[in-house]
């Protein structure tokens, strides 16, 4: 967070509330999607939460928050490659021919379809993501990732066969 001072006001704004249009007093429930987390569900947090969760990352500058309407009646969210690019990136890759390509397929819980349906609460569905950045394309480069998804110590049973020949 970072801290204004106005005469003799003063008042603290969260960083990711200016760059992802979030409403760091809105304590209202929300749910968050974060595209792979590795998470099972749909988390039920508010925006006030989620701006102070973004401002304690350390890598905000490669985060990205977009908002997607949870359309009335529905279920399940599709999400496109669309969905998780800020409107500056939409404009720049609207050519893409994988922009509208489904990347996860999300659903809400009885309990939370029903208080969208009944009471409209709910009504986006808030996509927590990561853009590439230095550090994880790093860890992510098929030479670095081969060598860390496999057991270094465990050969491969071609090995052992041609090795005690």
């Amino acid at each position: 967070m970072t801290e204004v001072k106005s005469g003799s006001m003063s008042s603290t704004h969260s960083k990711a509330s200016t760059l992802f249009g979030l409403d760091e007093d809105d304590r209202s429930g929300i749910l968050v999607y974060r595209y792979r987390s590795g998470c099972k569900a749909l988390e039920q947090t508010s925006q006030h939460d989620l701006c102070r969760e973004l401002d304690a990352d350390p890598n905000l500058e490669y985060m990205r928050v977009t908002k997607k309407e949870i359309p009335r009646g529905n279920s399940r969210v599709e999400i496109k490659t669309a969905d998780m690019l800020l409107p500056e990136d939409l404009e720049t890759h609207f050519e893409k021919p994988t922009l509208y390509t489904s990347l996860a397929n999300v659903g809400l819980t009885r309990m939370q379809r029903f208080k969208h349906m009944l009471f409209n609460s709910y009504p986006e569905l808030y996509i927590v993501s990561r853009q590439h950045s230095p550090v994880s394309s790093r860890r992510t480069t098929p030479e670095s990732s081969q060598h860390n998804t496999f057991q270094v110590d465990t050969p491969h049973p071609l090995q052992k066969s041609s090795s005690s020949s």
